[in-house]
């Protein structure tokens, strides 16, 4: 992609994340657009998943794993925008229903800051039935907040003997140091919005 469309589809997303976003509790750092991970748009979708896509297309990457339930949209649109015809995807739930189906399965309690209640854990099942040793995976999610859900399914995932190419989100939330986390693991890391500061009355600051 041309440099100046990457830059069109960067402001397309700032300008869309700022119009929809909604500051939920401040105090416990919740903030919330709901075009980005409840009501998705398939232009944002696109949009992301584009800059996505260009960030990885060196890294030969064989799986794309979405993060429930929005990062399972992501990974669709990652796929597409990648046009290789040997991606395959896999998805985690965020649920004790896991399919009887699913034979060989990382299974952990992840705790998770956007779908939690004060902090409660919630399960996290990973199909590693078609994950071979050496597979290159990218990780997509709609979002980053304190990073413990992507560390986690990142671990699980390393246990298989797989390479993780990569960890994408659509934001993240510098403030809670969740990318930071993923970091540490040695992963490459990329967030298409970068969220600094959330105050009163909707008050959202992103990275230019």
């Amino acid at each position: 992609m041309a440099p100046q469309d990457l830059k069109n589809d960067r402001d397309f997303l700032h300008q869309e994340f700022l119009r929809d976003a909604k500051v939920i509790d401040l105090e416990r750092g919740y903030v919330s657009a709901s075009s980005f991970n409840l009501r998705m748009k398939p232009s944002i979708l696109a949009a992301a998943a584009r800059l996505i896509a260009h960030e990885f297309k060196n890294e030969k990457i064989d799986i794309i794993h979405g993060i429930p339930h929005s990062g399972n949209y992501l990974a669709t649109a990652v796929a597409l925008a990648l046009d290789n015809p040997t991606l395959r995807l896999h998805s985690s739930r965020k649920d004790q229903n896991v399919p009887t189906t699913w034979k060989d399965i990382f299974r952990a309690e992840l705790r998770s800051f956007t779908t939690s209640n004060s902090g409660m854990s919630v399960f996290s099942g990973i199909n590693l039935s078609f994950v071979l040793p050496g597979d290159r995976i990218l990780i997509v999610d709609d979002v980053c907040a304190t990073g413990e859900t992507g560390v986690g399914i990142i671990e699980g995932l390393l246990k298989r003997g797989v390479h993780i190419a990569g960890f994408a989100v659509l934001f993240d939330k510098v403030f809670q140091g969740g990318l930071e986390e993923v970091k540490k693991l040695g992963i490459k890391v990329y967030s298409c919005i970068h969220v600094r500061e959330i105050g009163k009355h909707d008050s959202v600051v992103i990275t230019p």
